[in-house]
């Protein structure tokens, strides 16, 4: 395995540190992954919920706000619909969960047993028939054209709340709530969970005066023999246009300045009211009036230790000037300053959002979604919350998994949180995943948190019993490929486990790999992607034969009837021709950072901290330790194919763990030889002890050792 170490650029290195206030390791690995624009690194540097994106970004936010609101006040029957996998389930708890809340008449439903994916004919006119009126659907619906025109038809609105890729048109829906449409919001990573937890947001938002108000920041200072006026609109909390215009006094007025559309008919905002309503009569005339709310009065009272200073004297004093690209103007501290105001003033908002972001983590983390951008807050807060007031049912599942009374990392989500809460979706039972999370009954709780856990061993049987009939196919189904995609059916396998099963395929052969198994007289079959591969790209070369088809560029599903399955597969020998995949390559070990012996010691947490959590996009740092000296080397693991290690070096003696490791003792190294290590830097949490542990992932003799020998000689 090569070791990748890229060259550093330091004086790159030194000014990360300065401008941003870090250690130079830390600063180090920001430029070594290439992280050094500003405006991205509060993700990584801070830990204030401030920094999200606003909920109103989403273009059609209010438009799904207004219609909820006027479902609550009309009392209107509403149904979520969601889908059977993590991210689908608690999206759906989150929307029952806030339409409760706001008094509504709700009911939920997600894909049971055999269920086809996604929003149906039947589901629709079912729910007409009941006089349902909205329907709201998350994680789905982006697909669900001609189900949400019938809807129309009967007199029912739709809202797709989803996070998943766009194939054609837009539905007809009333509003569309994704972070793949449209251009207004920043980040398309969310998970449906995080874009249901948004609208939480944006619900609560609209039960204060922020909502629907039109307002104008405005601030104006004298320049030479002119007045510079700066303002910026706000509509919702967020700002949608901004202007600068340079007036010249006596010669300049409203009418035939730009500022009219800005000042007329709106709210207007300021710091110091006294000296700019002078500023702006000088530059407008005497017999313009202008009234301004005095933002100097909500800082006294909420932000004593600001009040009396200048907007010049707070961008000084504040992390504006640190993560903007352009040096900040007197404008953009007011902006910030009234953002302050706002966050302070109604902390529900924000209280909203915390409230169910356990449930973000968990479903941002098993849809393995990017953990960058804002992902990162949503996470760590969210695993925070797991870790000290989680939601009661969560804490039961906790328990039965034996996971409370230790901190719940990432990694605990990934292998033993989401595949359980995955294993009610699995074998045909999601809605008891969504009625544990729901419950309020700690017996109904206890019961059904031990009943997911014994159908998530149930799925293991049957994955494995699925995983042992597809193998035998595996040559084959490459050759059909073209060495470049497996493709199989096996009617065998169960339905519930085709995208673990694919997921296998994929990562053991490195090539995409697509699944199908029978349901009847339908065909369901789940994508995986590797080196590359877009798996909806891949699906869109099968629309007209397909029912139904959607998902990631890395992960999809579809479904069609047993009778196309021969055009399937004869287009399918045609498609397979033209598919790209990367080249593979000899595997390289990517390095973060190379530790000097003074730098290899406990402390070094504290910077794997700051880069936490991990995940896609993230991985875990790895650092090179060299001529560190290894004191034990133990053979461990069912297969004794792993490796329990003692290693000494910084003055530290470390325990570590090389899982695959075996085979390299005595071929590459042994007991007493000095050694160059890669690791990561982790907590073992076993029989209730906590102790760090070294993962090693790559260790060579070290050219010390080539030429004194081992440290016993």
């Amino acid at each position: 395995m090569k070791w990748n170490k890229p060259p550093l650029d330091t004086e790159s290195v030194r000014e990360i540190s300065r401008r941003f206030e870090t250690d130079l390791l830390t600063a180090a690995i920001l430029v070594r992954r290439e992280l050094t624009v500003g405006e991205h690194l509060p993700f990584w540097l801070e830990n204030d919920l401030r920094y999200l994106h606003d909920p109103f970004l989403f273009e059609d936010m209010p438009e799904a706000v207004e219609r909820i609101l006027a479902a609550s006040e009309e009392g209107e029957r509403v149904l979520v619909f969601g889908d059977r996998d993590v991210d689908g389930i608690t999206s759906t708890v989150v929307m029952v969960q806030t339409l409760r809340e706001l008094g509504l008449d709700v009911s939920w439903k997600v894909p049971e047993g055999d269920d086809s994916y996604g929003l149906t004919m039947d589901v629709v006119e079912e729910f007409a028939a009941e006089d349902g009126t909205l329907i709201v659907t998350v994680d789905c619906g982006i697909t669900s054209s001609a189900e949400i025109q019938r809807g129309l038809e009967l007199g029912v609105d739709t809202i797709v709340v989803d996070h998943h890729n766009l194939q054609g048109d837009l539905p007809p829906a009333v509003a569309i709530i994704n972070p793949k449409v449209g251009d207004g919001y920043p980040f398309d990573g969310l998970c449906a969970c995080a874009v249901t937890a948004k609208v939480r947001q944006a619900l609560r938002a609209s039960q204060t005066e922020l909502f629907q108000q039109e307002l104008t920041l405005v601030n104006a200072r004298p320049l030479n023999d002119t007045i510079l006026v700066e303002v910026v609109s706000l509509e919702n909390g967020i700002e949608v246009d901004r202007l600068s215009e340079v007036l010249v006094p006596g010669v300049a007025n409203l009418q035939s300045s730009r500022l009219g559309p800005f000042l007329l008919g709106r709210t207007l905002v300021a710091m110091d009211v006294p000296l700019q309503q002078r500023l702006l009569q000088r530059a407008l005339g005497g017999s313009v009036e202008v009234y301004l709310l005095d933002l100097a009065d909500q800082i006294r009272e909420l932000f004593p230790a600001l009040a009396g200073k200048s907007l010049l004297e707070l961008i000084a004093g504040s992390k504006l000037a640190r993560y903007q690209s352009a040096p900040p103007e007197e404008i953009d501290a007011l902006v910030a300053l009234y953002q302050s105001v706002v966050n302070a003033r109604f902390p529900q908002i924000r209280e909203s959002l915390q409230e169910v972001l356990d449930l973000v983590a968990i479903a941002t983390l098993a849809d393995m979604m990017p953990m960058t951008d804002e992902n990162r807050l949503l996470v760590r807060w969210g695993l925070d919350r797991l870790n000290t007031n989680p939601r009661p049912s969560l804490a039961v599942l906790l328990t039965t998994l034996g996971l409370s009374g230790r901190p719940v990392a990432s990694r605990d989500v990934g292998w033993n949180i989401s595949p359980v809460i995955n294993a009610s979706g699995r074998m045909g039972t999601p809605g008891k995943a969504v009625e544990l999370l729901l419950s309020e009954d700690l017996p109904q709780q206890q019961a059904l948190a031990k009943e997911i856990v014994e159908l998530n061993k149930l799925r293991r049987k049957v994955g494995e019993t699925g995983w042992r009939s597809v193998l035998s196919k595996v040559d084959q189904a490459l050759e059909r490929g073209q060495g470049k995609v497996i493709a199989l059916y096996d009617p065998e396998v169960h339905r519930g486990v085709t995208g673990i099963i694919a997921g296998r395929l994929s990562r053991r052969f490195n090539v995409p790999a697509i699944v199908l198994t029978a349901v009847g007289e339908v065909a369901i079959g789940s994508v995986r992607s590797a080196r590359g591969f877009m798996a909806t790209r891949f699906l869109h070369n099968f629309d007209d034969i397909f029912e139904k088809w959607g998902g990631h560029d890395e992960a999809a599903g579809f479904n069609l009837p047993t009778s196309r399955l021969d055009a399937f597969w004869e287009r399918f020998d045609g498609v397979a021709a033209s598919v790209e995949i990367s080249d593979e390559a000899e595997a390289e070990l990517e390095i973060d950072a190379e530790l000097p012996p003074k730098y290899l010691t406990p402390s070094l947490e504290e910077v794997v901290r700051r880069f936490e959590p991990y995940g896609q996009a993230n991985r875990e740092l790895r650092f090179l330790a060299r001529n560190v000296v290894l004191e034990e080397a133990q053979l461990i693991g069912k297969e004794q194919d792993h490796l329990r290690m003692l290693v000494a070096g910084g003055g530290f003696k470390w325990p570590a763990v090389f899982w695959g490791g075996a085979p390299r003792v005595p071929r590459d190294f042994a007991v007493k030889d000095r050694l160059d290590v890669v690791f990561e830097f982790t907590r073992n949490y076993y029989n209730g002890n906590d102790t760090v542990q070294l993962v090693v992932v790559d260790a060579r003799r070290s050219e010390r050792q080539l030429t004194e020998g081992p440290a016993t000689a």
